[in-house]
């Protein structure tokens, strides 16, 4: 199977809050994720939950049959009139068949960054299109600077079944625009940029009629 590697990096015009609930020390009930050297970070989960989604919205724009999680009799391998795994699965893994690829954190790696930011924010009621009484809440985002940048020489590493896959997942990359919490309160808008991409160590650009391979004859 050849081996892929990409090199990645976001850079954001409004500051992302990536995190989970707060933690003692804090008044915030949200707080920023750091590593352990205190670096913000976009975890790596993120980056696979975001590229796989993108890359489903891609394939079935393409006609290609997959299946659809998270009900058990419709992922694979009992989905009906999907090839198990389907090519999502493939590729990214599921409860059945292990992913072949590793994605690794995206770290904000300037120097002298300030420190988080905290914002107050207010539940809505999208129904009633108002807001939620006594629901006010605090949330941190990394610092509000312009082209906050977070990267990672190897963010995505491992290998793929097909060539054609790792130009799937190049192509997908430039679908995504967004990262974290409150996108909608126009928190985490920002772009992803391949700094490279290389197959069996040679280095290799998107070629959408790889892509278009994909789809059913």
């Amino acid at each position: 199977m050849p081996e892929v590697r990409i090199s990645l990096s976001l850079t954001f015009e409004t500051p992302p809050s990536v995190g989970a609930g707060g933690t003692s020390g804090t008044v915030a009930d949200k707080v920023v994720t750091r590593n352990g050297h205190g670096q913000f970070v976009i975890p790596a989960s993120q980056v696979k939950g975001k590229l796989r989604h993108a890359c489903e919205q891609l394939l079935r724009a393409l006609g290609v049959k997959l299946c659809r999680p998270p009900r058990p009799e419709m992922m694979c391998p009992r989905a009906e009139g999907v090839p198990s795994p389907c090519l999502l699965c493939e590729i990214f893994g599921s409860p059945f068949d292990r992913s072949r690829l590793r994605f690794h954190d995206l770290v904000a790696t300037q120097q002298n960054l300030p420190g988080e930011t905290l914002r107050a924010m207010v539940s809505l009621n999208r129904q009633r299109r108002t807001a939620e009484a006594k629901r006010l809440f605090l949330v941190e985002t990394a610092p509000h600077i312009s082209g906050l940048l977070f990267e990672n020489e190897q963010a995505i590493t491992g290998h793929v079944r097909d060539v054609r896959h790792a130009h799937l997942l190049l192509a997908s990359l430039k679908l995504l625009f967004s990262w974290g919490g409150g996108s909608s309160r126009g928190l985490g808008w920002g772009g992803a940029e391949v700094r490279g991409a290389w197959l069996e160590g040679e280095a290799v650009t998107l070629n959408v009629e790889e892509v278009k391979a994909l789809c059913p004859s």
